[in-house]
């Protein structure tokens, strides 16, 4: 049974995400305006009628690609989806290939809990379905109370989309640059035929992204290594695990991500590295970049959105698509 007519917008940053899905579903991204006021506020119309529709809402919070912070476009978000409710739609829900502030998703001393005042904002806001890839804390679905959040795994997309630049076939040991990552490494190195090493590091508390000791655990000498992580955000883990790499006589390194921020130098610190990354598009990149960058391979996740939005919409079990008997999960 259908949740009512199928409606998909887009912020300003999710437009290119959302064209992906909008061509696979067969439909048209209902148009929405956004003004800029002169002091920084801004005011989102929606220019389409919504009444008893189910309506899907795509925003990627973090855009290279634009002049607005995470901050801006998080608000923008939760704006829209305030005026879809005041609209009138049936049913709201938000389409966040990468969800903003999974990070923070612990308090230490006087420090805020941002996942979770996220989480209460998104809530407040009028969505009633959160959709979004590879959280980088799992245990953030706890935070939602009201919503119904699914987080779908990238893992079969990004395993298809190596193998495609993978041409070896045998020797690949893949590892994960942390103990938090040893599962995902074992569900790759299982897919790729492969053996599964371990990366353990201890990081500094007083300064954000600094590694302060990294030893590696199991034989990688004389192989081909494949490091996986759910995102790359300044590439100092990467950088750091890849010289101790180095220093094992491995042969040839390559990295896979769901999420590339890739912030500060991460770009000329791969291309200094000299490894090829495969990531999905969570985060938007143009054409400039992926032309100026070739170690970048790029995988869509726009199928697999558009298959959670179908079955949600169909009122199906969008759990299905990542909790069966599929051997990527």
């Amino acid at each position: 049974m259908s949740r009512g007519k199928l409606k998909l917008f887009a912020n300003r940053s999710g437009g290119q995400f959302a064209d992906k899905i909008s061509k696979r579903l067969r439909i048209k991204v209902s148009p929405l305006k956004t003004i800029d006021f002169a002091d920084g506020e801004t005011k989102v119309i929606i220019e389409d009628s919504v009444r008893g529709c189910d309506v899907y809402l795509v925003q990627c919070c973090f855009d290279p690609n634009s002049n607005r912070n995470v901050y801006q476009n998080f608000f923008e978000l939760l704006q829209t989806g305030d005026a879809l409710k005041r609209a009138g739609a049936s049913k709201i829900t938000a389409i966040l290939p990468y969800h903003p502030f999974s990070r923070q998703d612990k308090s230490n001393g006087r420090e805020p809990l941002t996942a979770r005042l996220a989480v209460d904002l998104i809530e407040t806001s009028g969505f009633d379905n959160v959709i979004t890839s590879d959280l980088h804390a799992p245990q953030m679905v706890g935070f939602y109370k009201k919503t119904k959040i699914d987080n779908l795994p990238a893992s079969e997309y990004l395993i298809k989309e190596f193998k495609k630049v993978y041409t070896s076939k045998n020797n690949l040991v893949v590892m994960a640059p942390d103990a938090g990552g040893a599962k995902r490494a074992e569900l790759y190195a299982i897919n790729l035929n492969a053996r599964a090493a371990q990366a353990f590091k201890i990081r500094s508390n007083s300064e954000a992204n600094k590694i302060e000791q990294l030893k590696v655990a199991g034989l990688v000498e004389g192989c081909n290594v494949l490091i996986i992580d759910d995102m790359i955000d300044t590439a100092g883990s990467l950088k750091s695990l890849v010289e101790k790499l180095k220093t094992k006589n491995v042969k040839t390194i390559y990295a896979c991500c769901t999420h590339a921020l890739l912030n500060k130098n991460a770009i000329s610190l791969i291309n200094e590295l000299g490894i090829n990354l495969v990531a999905s598009d969570t985060i938007p990149r143009n054409g400039e970049f992926k032309l100026n960058n070739k170690w970048y391979k790029e995988v869509s996740l726009a199928e697999l959105f558009a298959k959670a939005i179908n079955h949600l919409n169909n009122d199906k079990s969008v759990s299905e698509l990542y909790c069966g008997e599929s051997r990527y999960h």
